[in-house]
């Protein structure tokens, strides 16, 4: 009897097809950062391609995905919640959603983080101004980042201590860096004193920076990251009928520009919030909303909508933050009451807003921030 057919002996992988090797970061880079963890545990090559500076970077480009961040304190459980959503959820049901984290005292929010200071390619700046501590995460993938702390001047109960901090990246240098400013009066001397901190991420210190301008006081506990600059709404000191402006820290040469705000006529600084809107400089003056198209321009800023028929019969309602503009020109923008904060989504065309499903009421302290998803590491 004949001896049946030999078939030649393949492996299984040689009967696969492959890719390219340089097309292979080429499709990655264009994936969820939630699969790319998963796909870490693949093989060792796409381990340290996925963690690799380069590809990092690479994926910042083409990321799509946006995130509305939350981090809110629950006062009677001490714990610290820090819900991501994505921005698209807004439009179905957000509770289906949602990525959230608690953390307790114990862990690495082992002090209360007091606001959201700012977020830059995907990194979380958190404040605790009276601390001073500064952490820096990326929820995405869940790191986190405490900063050395600095010297701060030690003042007594009769004195006045004021912070104000920016996080950005310096496209010069390729490297994140934390700014702080801070100025305080010495007991029986009533001029103040003004201090600039810089921290380069990696560095682990922090450095002496040019003096803040002497004669300027700032408004807000945080600075506006755009365009490698940190901007900071601020009056000059003791001459309130002035006009206020913008003080530009400029990351890469650590020197200072002044930005003019549009003419509103005769108005209070206190009045003004300083934001960002599609990496363009915005500000809120009342229930109004304006857009700096072209930075350090005075010109350029035009306005946006003016929101003021929005507000409800007890006028109670402050708007705090533009938060994000889709491209079909709805706005999601976050409203303070005295008893709780409200997100609304507004339509912009025809004038019309809607509640969305988030809201919290007065036992949570939270703050809120857009921003992209990537794999940038603050512990690098």
């Amino acid at each position: 009897m004949a001896n049946p057919i030999q078939r030649p002996n393949r492996n299984i992988s040689d009967s696969l097809p492959t890719l390219p090797s340089d097309l292979i970061p080429e499709i990655l880079s264009r994936l969820p950062v939630k699969y790319l963890l998963r796909f870490r545990c693949v093989c060792k090559i796409w381990n340290s391609l996925i963690l690799d500076h380069k590809f990092t970077r690479k994926h910042l480009k083409s990321t799509t995905r946006t995130i509305l961040q939350s981090v809110s304190y629950h006062t009677p459980s001490s714990h610290y919640i820090l819900k991501s959503f994505s921005i698209q959820s807004i439009f179905a049901d957000m509770a289906t959603n949602i990525t959230q984290h608690e953390f307790s005292s114990k862990d690495v929010f082992r002090h209360k983080i007091h606001d959201i200071v700012g977020s830059c390619d995907g990194i979380l700046c958190l404040a605790n101004y009276y601390k001073p501590l500064i952490v820096l995460c990326n929820p995405s993938i869940r790191k986190f980042k405490e900063l050395s702390p600095f010297d701060n001047p030690r003042v007594d109960s009769d004195s006045q201590f004021n912070m104000t901090c920016g996080f950005g990246y310096d496209h010069v240098s390729h490297n994140y860096k934390v700014v702080v400013v801070y100025n305080f009066t010495v007991k029986g001397i009533p001029e103040y004193t003004t201090n600039v901190k810089v921290h380069t991420l990696g560095t682990n210190s922090w450095k002496n920076s040019r003096m803040f301008p002497s004669d300027t006081v700032f408004t807000e506990p945080s600075g506006k990251y755009v365009s490698g600059t940190i901007n900071w709404l601020v009056f000059l000191k003791g001459r309130h009928s002035d006009p206020p402006f913008i003080v530009s820290f400029d990351l890469d040469k650590e020197s200072y520009q002044k930005v003019f705000l549009p003419d509103l006529g005769e108005i209070d600084v206190f009045d003004l919030t300083l934001g960002v809107l599609r990496d363009c400089l915005c500000l809120i003056y009342d229930h109004e909303v304006w857009f700096m198209k072209e930075y350090g321009i005075k010109e350029s800023w035009i306005k946006l909508f003016d929101l003021c028929y929005l507000q409800d019969s007890t006028n109670s309602s402050i708007l705090t933050k533009v938060l994000y503009i889709f491209e079909d020109d709805n706005v999601l923008l976050e409203f303070s009451y005295p008893d709780k904060q409200k997100v609304i989504l507004y339509d912009s065309k025809n004038g019309t807003s809607k509640n969305v499903g988030f809201m919290n009421p007065a036992m949570f302290q939270h703050t809120l921030e857009v921003c992209i998803e990537s794999l940038i590491s603050p512990c690098f």
